[in-house]
């Protein structure tokens, strides 16, 4: 979808009265799709993590998100789904629709640690750590397809000759644009790689007998379809879309002006607009201000203003 196409955000929340489904690779989006209280939401996660962990998930709880620590040129805003299953496993799942330009690999690493200290206390015998799992979703190719051309990339510690440490620690990496080989293979397919190949062409409506085909296929991945088409009908996730869209693409150009003028003016005054946004929407959806707060990093007197 190009948003360029569109006036102003009237008009571009209207298309859900023609029932167009949202971007799933849009954060908002993306974490409404599998934290609704239905059974098509709950499905739809516990399906999405066995085929990322390649485990069998029969339950699923979702725990509290607070924000990480804020990494340099890092959003405000944290759309991160966490939650535990079977037999005391976590993940920390998220998507990254828009390429910041910091290293995806030491971040990952950080977040999957801090993961695993937030399960394991002190004084606890280490056979008590869980194996835990960052799960994230990349709207972008984090490595060259000349590198690693598949879509999918799962890291572990291991020894220099190649021999697992605990297998405690996992990361696995989902590149969207790496799925497009995958449309027409659907049934030799992995489940994650049709969860990419969903993810990719979701909202897609030349896409639609592809998509069909997976619901078609896996039961998780209907649920999804499901959910996605609920979540549609919320005004408010229309106006998020709308206004990272916009934030994304001004941080595209302006990232554009900077590299031919060098200099980066008002990028910093568009980032926190797009803050406000988010956190007056929020605001009007009766979210707690502290929760608004940690995850805006904006004031309690600065939220009430809003």
């Amino acid at each position: 979808m190009d948003i360029s196409q569109f006036k102003n955000q009237d008009e571009y929340v209207s298309q859900m009265q023609t029932g167009a489904l949202l971007n799933p690779r849009i954060d908002s989006t993306f974490k409404a799709l599998f934290t609704q209280p239905t059974e098509e939401s709950r499905e739809a996660l516990r399906s999405f993590l066995s085929a990322a962990t390649e485990h069998t998930v029969v339950a699923v709880k979702l725990t509290a998100s607070d924000a990480p620590e804020k990494f340099s040129g890092q959003r405000s805003v944290s759309y991160d789904i966490i939650c535990e299953f079977d037999n005391g496993l976590s993940a920390n799942i998220e998507m990254q629709a828009f390429n910041q330009k910091y290293d995806y690999g030491k971040r990952a690493e950080y977040q999957v640690a801090r993961l695993e200290t937030t399960y394991l206390k002190k004084g606890d015998d280490w056979e008590k750590a869980p194996k835990v799992y960052q799960i994230t979703v990349l709207d972008f190719n984090y490595t060259s397809k000349a590198t690693v051309k598949k879509p999918i990339s799962r890291y572990a510690m291991r020894t220099y000759d190649g021999r697992e440490l605990s297998n405690t620690l996992n990361i696995i990496f989902i590149e969207l644009p790496k799925a497009e080989p995958l449309e027409e293979t659907v049934e030799e397919n992995t489940p994650l790689e049709n969860w990419a190949v969903f993810l990719k062409n979701a909202d897609n409506p030349d896409k639609q007998k592809i998509i069909q085909k997976l619901t078609e296929k896996e039961v998780g991945l209907m649920q999804a379809k499901k959910s996605l088409s609920s979540i549609s009908a919320n005004q408010d996730l229309w106006i998020a879309q709308y206004r990272q869209e916009i934030f994304e693409r001004d941080q595209r150009s302006s990232i554009s002006a900077a590299k031919r003028e060098g200099r980066m003016e008002g990028r910093m005054e568009g980032r926190m607009e797009a803050i406000r946004d988010t956190a007056r929407i929020l605001k009007q959806t009766g979210v707690d201000f502290a929760i608004i707060e940690k995850s805006t990093g904006l004031s309690i007197e600065e939220i009430s203003k809003l």
